[in-house]
């Protein structure tokens, strides 16, 4: 148990953040108390002075003149990293950094006109980042930027459209999709999801009309978890209701080998689906079996031929960093498959155990865990490869573990890319620069208000969500189309 006191609430969420970075296998307790306490780590905010103690480390700052509550927090969290890095002997990768986007500060910056290399060194020094993790961000930034100008910022939009289906549901899995193999009447809730589906599209695609639609991207779930006819219906419903002329990419999460036969891919490719990802999470059909995966490592390297045969030129594989059982050789081994298929871009994705998820109980009751410098190694190998093999990092995100167990929560998942065949919704995604209609259970639409992207600064976001419950999603799917109107319709077509 790690104790906080503080004389203050006010940055609360920043310290618990920063603390679990260095203590993340501990439980957190912080309590208000006005007097310094003998034990924990002790902070005192005051208006113009920050105090900081654990055991024999003691630190402060003084502010010269009032600082605005962005520069406090700023401030605080810097002398508390260096508290604690001192107490811990200890250093973070990633700094006083705790957000999922860290990619969103160089990016600030060289929109406004600062160059690569001084962003680094902002990063370095007004956050404590180490050099490989400040030139990443800065890297990916400066790909990213290419994107999104090519899809002129936050002229157009993207849309998403989620299926939250899949054969079997892998126990690492905390989302809310729908195991087929449990449904009593598959086809009749597959019938009825495509139908509240299409009910949402048909009045996505009036909303837009002045507008140029940059990506289409279906995940999921597994969205070739649908069967012949309804994935046949989804792609005839998108091509009803959205002008696609102009789009840059239009993706579909195959995901799942033991989803994927030549039919589908077909209907897809017709469809007019230029991007899709078959994803293998290892090729060790031990750890396959183990996180609940039907496929073996032969039936992917089978499903990823099969769509070469069918024409996809553009695919992505997705990779996990610290599966249970794994070494560092193990993802070697993963990564040198890989290898021999070629895909166009891969995706490696640290672990996070969430609470929801048989996995973490599996773990648990197995005692076992990977040290956050196992999945270090792996993310390491991972970097190598792509630089090796032509690769370029063009995306990238990081996930808090809400489980408390250590493993991603100071860890990066990042996507990498041969030149032009980079992601143009995951970019979307990530930086928060253009609207973004999500259509399905439980997605979240992003409406992006208009801003000036060399400003340097970020956009004003208004979000709306769908339920995330697939029989609810059906039953309230006019409520759904009603939260969208009361947003969209007032702020988007009025103004």
């Amino acid at each position: 148990m790690i104790d906080i006191y503080c004389n203050s609430d006010r940055y609360e969420y920043d310290i618990r953040a920063l603390v679990m970075a260095f203590f993340p296998h501990d439980n957190l307790q912080y309590h208000i108390l006005s007097e310094e306490n003998n034990t924990g780590i002790n902070i005192t905010l005051e208006d113009n002075d920050i105090c900081i103690s654990a055991g024999d480390v003691k630190e402060t700052y003084h502010f010269s003149c009032e600082a605005d509550r962005c520069s406090y927090r700023d401030e605080l969290k810097r002398c508390l990293y260096r508290a604690l890095s001192s107490y811990t002997g200890e250093e973070l990768a990633w700094g006083t950094l705790t957000g999922v986007r860290p990619a969103k500060i160089p990016m600030m910056h060289m929109l406004s006109g600062t160059t690569k290399e001084t962003a680094v060194e902002h990063m370095k020094n007004a956050y404590y980042c180490s050099e490989e993790k400040a030139s990443l961000c800065a890297e990916v930034a400066d790909r990213e930027i290419g994107i999104l100008e090519k899809a002129g910022f936050g002229k157009g939009y993207s849309i998403y459209i989620g299926i939250p289906f899949c054969p079997t549901v892998c126990n690492y899995c905390s989302f809310s999709s729908v195991s087929l193999n449990k449904v009593k009447d598959a086809d009749d809730l597959m019938r009825k999801y495509i139908y509240a589906l299409k009910k949402e599209c048909d009045y996505a695609g009036s909303i837009f009309t002045d507008r140029p639609l940059t990506s289409v991207y279906i995940g999921g779930g597994t969205p070739t978890a649908l069967n012949e006819k309804y994935l046949k219906e989804l792609m005839d419903i998108i091509k009803a209701d959205f002008c696609m002329e102009n789009t840059l990419e239009f993706c579909v999460e195959a995901g799942r080998p033991d989803s994927i036969n030549e039919q589908k891919l077909l209907i897809l490719k017709e469809a007019g689906v230029d991007r899709i990802s078959v994803n293998p999470q290892t090729m060790k059909d031990e750890t396959l079996s183990l996180i609940g995966r039907r496929h073996t490592s032969e039936r992917t390297i089978e499903a990823f031929n099969m769509a070469r045969a069918c024409g996809f030129d553009n695919i992505n594989m997705d990779l996990i960093a610290g599966l249970n059982g794994e070494t560092v050789k193990d993802f070697k081994d993963t990564l040198n498959e890989i290898k021999k298929l070629s895909p166009e871009s891969f995706t490696v994705h640290s672990l996070v155990v969430k609470r929801a998820s048989e996995y973490r109980k599996m773990r648990e009751e197995e005692g076992i865990s990977h040290t956050e410098g196992v999945v270090s190694a792996m993310l390491f190998e991972a970097m190598e490869y792509a630089k090796n093999n032509g690769y370029n990092p063009y995306y990238m995100y990081r996930q808090k573990n809400k489980a408390g167990l250590g493993e991603g929560h100071v860890l990066e998942n990042v996507g990498y890319a041969k030149p032009g065949k980079e992601s143009v919704y995951n970019v979307m995604i990530m930086e928060e620069k253009q609207t973004i209609l999500a259509l399905g259970a439980g997605a979240q639409s992003k409406y992006v208000k208009p801003y000036n992207p060399y400003s340097g600064a970020n956009p004003e976001i208004v979000r709306i969500a769908n339920v995330k419950n697939v029989y609810e999603y059906i039953d309230r799917i006019d409520e759904m189309i009603e939260r969208k109107k009361r947003w969209l319709d007032g702020q988007i077509v009025n103004q």
